[in-house]
């Protein structure tokens, strides 16, 4: 291997093109359902089971935004 063929294999991004592409959209539709699954249990759960958590009502939809858990990767923010 020449100095040339290190330097491009090393420097190429992973994930550029169809197949990087394709796991991302999986990825990204995966993590929609799940935050629809854990929204829509939130939103059945009572109060004060919410209030345990330190959360009210209308700060579900916050918690399981798509910003709250790509910084969050365990989706656990309290």
């Amino acid at each position: 291997m020449t100095t040339l063929d290190r330097t491009t294999c090393e420097t190429g991004r992973a994930g550029f093109g169809l197949p990087g592409f394709a796991g991302r959209a999986l990825g990204l539709a995966y993590r929609a359902m799940k935050m629809r699954s854990e929204r829509a249990a939130m939103q059945a759960m009572p109060d004060f089971l919410l209030k345990d958590m330190g959360i009210n009502r209308w700060q579900i939809e916050h918690y399981t935004s798509v910003r709250h858990t790509r910084s969050d990767p365990d989706g656990m923010h309290r």
